[in-house]
């Protein structure tokens, strides 16, 4: 009988755990990368308090966020990479209950042999905003998590297999490969935060910068090393609110040692740009948010000849909502419906921002559809076609008049997401100087 129990919780002990092994210098490594899940506990958000939130708020389909993250899951167990990645905003607004659920289902990864490796967001930690929504009557607070509580709920998502981490912040050092290291970052300023809002501001703390170069001094020459941090290094989104705070000097260090990507969140929206430094040509790829059009996620593999490609792909919930027998009509049609409540609500903030005294009421209206159009297509990173959408609209002439106006921010979106970044081919080598 003792035998038996030994052999049974041996048998337990092996399906809980997981040692990732350092791939060789010779093979391929696989990344699957999401961001911005913005997931919420089921208990907490059934019911029309939450659903009337949404609408009022900037596009996530956050009232399926569960069934968005079960499908991602299921989906990149059956792709089988080494690693994944998400970047940032893991929960709604840092409820404790939504990182407690969140971190039970990324041990699914776990089971499977797949490393999940996460960082938080501006969302994520000492959020005065956790609300409880399951309730008609009123909103509730709910309880939010501190710094030592991510450590501890994540540990096995970063930490507990990591190089090495940063004793001043949630930041650590991934070694994927014999020549790839992956920099886990946390740019975030939660110890800023007030009971009004949480911060917003990207900063990376000194003493984190400094525990990354000593690594980067005595890396082998030929490793790679890329970095994951939540914040944008450079503008992806059009405003600079959402930059690094301190981004010079970190492109220092980017430059220094020849960093050649930097892969954030944080805007929603799928970009890419690149700037040339002294030493190295970087690129910066913002990842979008798989609560948002469409729904997709991104593929990045590390070939052993120094190249890099990245794909995205859009998630399957059709099949998806077959296979779990799901019979809400939302998904009988899903790419539709999606498509459609992200035109529709990622501009319920905007309502009224294209009317004025000299402008009709039939030209607002169809300015704010055409921000909805835009939307669909620059948050999933296919910027490139924006102009084209633009010139080819009937009233283009009508358009350009209010250019510097109520127009203005087509014209800025020509110029911001310009690049199609649902798909790159990186060769690291003619980056570097």
């Amino acid at each position: 009988m003792k035998k038996i129990l030994i052999i049974i919780l041996l048998a337990l002990m092996s399906a809980c755990s997981f040692n990732y092994e350092i791939k060789n210098s010779d093979e391929d490594i696989a990344i699957i990368i999401t961001s911005d899940l913005h997931y919420i506990d089921p208990s907490l958000s059934q019911g029309e308090t939450f659903k009337s939130a949404q609408e009022l708020s900037d596009g996530k389909l956050s009232i399926y966020i569960d069934k968005l993250l079960d499908a991602f899951i299921k989906e990149t167990v059956k792709r089988d990479p080494d690693i994944v990645i998400i970047n940032g905003d893991l929960t709604y607004n840092g409820e404790k209950l939504s990182h407690e659920a969140l971190a039970k289902a990324l041990t699914e990864f776990k089971k499977n042999d797949i490393q999940a490796l996460v960082i938080p967001g501006n969302h994520d930690i000492l959020n005065a905003h956790a609300y409880d929504y399951s309730r008609d009557d009123a909103i509730y607070y709910t309880d939010y998590i501190t710094v030592q509580d991510f450590r501890e709920i994540y540990k096995d998502f970063g930490f507990t297999n990591a190089k090495s981490y940063d004793e001043a912040s949630l930041s650590y050092l991934f070694e994927a490969g014999e020549d790839l290291w992956l920099f886990m970052l946390d740019s975030n300023t939660y110890e800023e935060n007030t009971n009004f809002a949480p911060s917003s501001v990207g900063r990376i703390r000194e003493e984190t910068l400094t525990w990354m170069s000593e690594l980067l001094d005595k890396k082998a020459e030929d490793t790679t090393v890329l970095v994951f941090m939540h914040h944008p290094l450079l503008n992806l989104g059009g405003s600079s609110s959402y930059v690094l705070e301190n981004d010079d000097e970190f492109k220092e260090i980017v430059d220094k040692y020849c960093l050649p990507l930097v892969i954030s969140g944080h805007i929603h929206a799928q970009n890419v740009k690149e700037e040339k430094g002294d030493q190295v040509t970087f690129k910066n790829l913002g990842i979008s948010s798989l609560a948002v059009y469409d729904h997709q996620y991104t593929e990045l593999v590390y070939h052993p000849a120094k190249t890099i490609d990245v794909t995205t792909h859009d998630l399957d919930m059709e099949t998806y909502a077959q296979n779990e027998g799901i019979t809400d009509p939302f998904f009988k049609d899903f790419r539709k419906n999606a498509y459609d409540y992200f035109k529709k609500y990622s501009t319920t903030r905007l309502v009224g921002s294209y009317s004025g005294e000299d402008i009709s009421e039939v030209l607002s209206a169809k300015l704010l559809d055409l921000k909805g159009t835009f939307n669909c297509l620059l948050f999933s990173g296919e910027g490139y076609k924006l102009r084209t959408v633009l010139e080819s609209d009937p009233d283009y002439e009508e358009i350009q008049k209010y250019r510097e106006s109520y127009a203005l921010s087509f014209f800025r979106d020509l110029s911001v997401f310009a690049n199609d970044s649902t798909k790159l081919h990186i060769d690291i080598e003619t980056m570097i100087k």
